[in-house]
């Protein structure tokens, strides 16, 4: 018989030894992990999958919660190692239960959360963090590098402060704030800020180049030169603060403006000898300033290395194209053309150079050297057509359009926007003809269909046009384009109203902000006599398309029936306002109702 006093020591003697069980296999474990995080080979090596079974075997006869947290970290280890990040995931998690207040263990969890996509669950445990220890500078770093651009409760700017409270020489916050102040255009504050950037660290030359920029938005030339002439002084292999010293000197105006300009374009060149931009720019300052002969010289050596030197085209394109300096854009790309003619590439870009400035005769002339192995050739095209429409000419953009159908004509672009072109010249036997043909290609193609759709309904085949839009529904069951048209036309034609309801409101489902089909919707109210909701819908289309005419127009319709004359009135005359197409017989017939409205308000 086992006594009460055996009884406690033989369950006390368990206890201890269940202990000493779990601390032999975390033991175990912990050494595992090591020789396998170190890559350790001496000695006789168990394989990885018996490791997993014993383990694994080890550990169904444990309960969890006799694990300490270590155990589970080094479980997360092992599974990183084998790339099993889920199963990471899991086993940091449990380490967390074990140990929540371990700031090691969530970092290391929000770095695997990242790995997974999991950046909601990444960004709710930074902010755990964050408010764990709310001056932890590095807590503070990880949440601002986790919340998103759009920052839509606005925390940034505040987290940053905090920051620099904490640390203010922590170059990484300057700069990170800075950008959001400037991105905002808060430019004061961001000239306080690296001003403060630049005392805390008056060693590190960028602080110093911010300050220059920040001078600049803030149109103080002369500190902004300061503080780039500071920067060079810190790091004179710069050239950056460079171009920005010949930014200043262009606007100063100062007598020896174009020796400075010079003498800067030449320091650049010696630190980058091979530095395209200052070469550019260098041969546009000669030629600006009357030094042809110079410029020349530059442009046609220019011009040479670009038939081998696609990247000299592109830095052209950065430099002038895209910050909008279009005029200088024509002199570079036309004097470089001037030197390798047939550049395929060199007459693209002079093209668009040509086409910014309006001088559509010569982006023209560029375009059509434009060979049909460069891959903007069909964008080169389509650009010709739009040109030719612009100066008058729709019939050369057709001739081009047609040719182009002739030798590919299963383009189903070209198809589209010569079908397009024709609509415009009101040929809609052959626009339609046109969409046919693509659409025996691409019997399901519904942009093309949609088209046909709504060429047949111009040229008077309402019927055609409806079962037109039908296909494209059934192609198509949430075409928001085709369920609009067709509603709209059986509301305009008074007809299936209920059916045009349940059409608009499908796709209205699909696109909610759109006040064509917002309109339309009002459109059938109006015509089931409902002016109520007719007035509710159309007043909600104008704000969305800013009283365009014909949804105004339908708005001021609807406030007539409704007995609200003098917002009638008020809304015909702001469709008259808004009628930037100048539709003759839609402006007479706006003017007649203002003129009846105006008669009937005075007589009452």
């Amino acid at each position: 018989m086992i006594t009460t006093s055996n009884h406690r020591k033989i369950i006390h003697k368990k206890k201890v030894m269940n202990s000493m069980k779990i601390q032999s296999i975390w033991i175990f474990l912990f050494l595992t992990a090591i020789l396998s995080i170190s890559g350790c080979n001496q000695g006789k090596m168990i394989s990885k999958s018996e490791d997993s079974a014993k383990i694994s075997a080890e550990n169904t006869a444990l309960e969890e919660s006799q694990l300490p947290a270590t155990f589970f970290y080094l479980e997360s280890r092992m599974h990183a190692q084998k790339d099993e990040i889920p199963q990471a995931i899991v086993s940091l998690e449990k380490a967390i239960k074990k140990d929540p207040g371990s700031a090691f263990l969530k970092r290391d969890l929000i770095r695997f959360y990242l790995k997974q996509n999991k950046n909601d669950q990444a960004l709710a445990l930074a902010e755990m963090l964050v408010n764990q220890d709310p001056d932890n500078v590095e807590n503070l770093l990880l949440l601002v590098r986790l919340i998103k651009k759009e920052d839509p409760e606005n925390q940034l700017p505040g987290l940053y402060k905090k920051i620099l409270a904490l640390d203010p020489k922590n170059k990484e916050t300057y700069l990170r704030l800075g950008k959001i102040l400037m991105e905002n255009e808060n430019f004061q504050q961001a000239l306080d800020l690296f001003s403060r950037m630049a005392e805390e660290l008056p060693d590190y030359y960028v602080a110093y180049f911010y300050l220059g920029e920040a001078q600049l938005l803030m149109g103080n030339q002369g500190l902004a030169e300061k503080a780039f002439l500071k920067t060079i002084e810190l790091e004179p292999e710069l050239v950056e603060p460079r171009f920005k010293l010949i930014e200043i000197y262009e606007k100063q105006g100062k007598k020896n403006r174009k020796k400075r300009i010079l003498e800067a374009y030449e320091k650049i060149l010696k630190i980058e000898p091979e530095n395209e931009r200052a070469v550019l720019e260098m041969a546009l300052f000669h030629y600006k300033n009357n030094q042809k002969a110079k410029a020349s010289q530059l442009f046609t050596e220019l011009g040479n290395e670009a038939k081998d030197n696609s990247r000299l085209i592109m830095v052209a394109v950065d430099t002038f194209m895209s910050e909008k300096r279009y005029q200088d854009a024509v002199i570079v790309f036309s004097q470089l053309s001037k030197a390798d003619p047939d550049n395929s590439n060199l007459n693209f870009f002079t093209g668009m150079a040509y086409e910014a400035v309006e001088d559509n005769e010569s982006a023209i002339k560029h375009y059509l050297k434009v060979t049909p192995d460069h891959p903007q050739h069909k964008k080169t095209l389509l650009n010709i057509a739009f040109l030719y429409r612009e100066i008058n000419q729709p019939q050369k953009a057709i001739q081009l359009l047609e040719q182009h159908h002739k030798q590919d004509p299963e383009d189903i672009d070209i198809i589209s926007f010569l079908a397009s072109f024709y609509e415009d010249q009101a040929q809609y036997d052959k626009a339609m003809t046109t969409l046919k043909s693509g659409l025996e290609t691409t019997p399901d193609n519904t942009t093309l269909l949609f088209r046909l759709g709504m060429i047949q309904d111009k040229a008077g085949l309402k019927e055609q046009s409806i079962q037109t839009m039908k296909e494209v529904i059934q192609i198509d069951p949430d075409n928001a384009s085709a369920l609009n048209y067709l509603g709209y036309t059986y509301a305009d034609m008074g007809i299936k109203l209920d059916q045009a309801l349940d059409l608009i409101e499908r796709a209205l489902k699909q696109k909610p902000e759109d006040g064509y089909i917002t309109d339309s919707m009002g459109w059938v109210y109006y015509q089931k006599q409902d002016y109520e909701m007719a007035v509710h819908y159309l007043e909600r289309a104008a704000q969305l398309s800013d009283f365009e005419t014909i949804i105004a127009g339908h708005l001021a319709d609807a406030y007539l029936k409704a007995g609200q004359l003098e917002k009638a009135l008020a809304t015909y005359k702001k469709a008259l306002t808004n009628d930037k197409k100048k539709d003759k017989d839609l402006t007479r017939e706006i003017e007649k109702k203002i003129k009846d409205l105006e008669k009937k308000l005075n007589e009452k």
